[in-house]
């Protein structure tokens, strides 16, 4: 399995490209100071998330649910650009 480290390296690229890929919708909402804008945003991106992470191979698939269940800090940052909390 990978390490705890190697899946948060994972997880933060897929959320960083998963914010260049909806970077329009936050760059409007930030230049509108709009928060319902920000929500769309927010949510655009962990939709886009979701698919990135499903495309990992199951092994790191894995790996990544594992660290978010035993480690608070990993499952924190997880949840929220994942966008839901694993049971």
């Amino acid at each position: 399995m990978i390490s705890r480290e190697e899946a948060y390296d994972i997880i933060c690229n897929i959320n960083d490209e998963a914010h260049i890929e909806v970077w329009e919708l936050w760059d409007k909402a930030t230049e509108e100071d709009d928060e319902e804008l920000r929500e769309e945003a927010s949510e655009e991106q962990s939709v886009v998330f979701r698919g990135l992470f499903y495309e990992l191979d199951e092994e790191t698939q894995y790996a990544i649910k594992h660290y978010s269940k035993v480690d608070e800090s990993f499952r924190d940052d997880f949840d929220c650009w994942y966008g839901t909390i694993w049971l």
